[in-house]
């Protein structure tokens, strides 16, 4: 092994005990509230309302997380994209419950929200009344309304899905994969660019033709 590699490897564990560290200078068992700082909550966390503060405050969840009232549940009335691209200060590992989540909020299993929701990352299954936005998801998301993300390896259901790069299964009136689609889009209305799958709808657009009922590119 050589020194440079070594010295790489030594400089990876590290960054990952500081990060580690500012998710667990503290601990709480049973209950707690995600308005705080630098803390691991093993069981319930809830609270109304994120915090609106510069400082990040870098709080995990171990269990359930419930909010209500959350911000989403007026985040209807937002202007543009729910997408959010700062980095995450909070983690939720379980189930989070809420009438709208709105933060940079890394989901890892379920999280359900009455309106809209959006965070940095969705890692497993998101599904909203009306409105979801996430940068990344890993795995599924379904609003009433519409789904929106940067990234999204997994399935999109609602009446309209938009993402810039898609890799999986696009379900809904509208359709839109911005940058690349590799997967099917199953719509009225499908559009598409660097496109390497099929379009199944309506009308169907990508880089290479329009056409109606089936379009495809490889």
């Amino acid at each position: 092994m050589t020194k440079t590699t070594i010295t790489l490897a030594i400089i990876f564990l590290i960054s990952i005990k500081t990060f580690s560290q500012d998710f667990n200078e503290k601990t709480k068992y049973l209950f707690g509230t995600f308005h705080t700082q630098n803390t691991t909550i093993n069981g319930v966390s809830f609270g109304a309302f994120p915090q609106f503060k510069n400082k990040q405050r870098f709080v995990r969840t171990n269990g359930i997380r419930l909010e209500i009232p959350g911000i989403g549940l007026i985040g209807f009335m937002a202007n543009g994209s729910l997408i959010r691209k700062e980095e995450t200060d909070e983690i939720v590992n379980g189930l989070n419950i809420s009438s709208g989540t709105m933060g940079n909020v890394s989901f890892n299993g379920i999280t359900l929200a009455l309106v809209t929701q959006s965070g940095t990352e969705n890692n497993g299954l998101a599904i909203a009344g009306l409105w979801n936005g996430m940068d990344k998801s890993n795995g599924i998301q379904i609003a009433g309304l519409l789904n929106e993300a940067t990234f999204s390896n997994g399935i999109q259901i609602a009446i309209s899905n938009s993402t810039k790069y898609m890799k999986g299964l696009q379900i809904g009136g509208v359709n839109y994969a911005n940058e690349k689609m590799v997967g099917l889009q199953i719509g009225i209305w499908n559009k598409s660019r660097n496109t390497k799958g099929i379009q199944l709808g309506l009308w169907n657009i990508n880089e290479k033709r329009k056409l109606p009922i089936i379009n495809w590119n490889f």
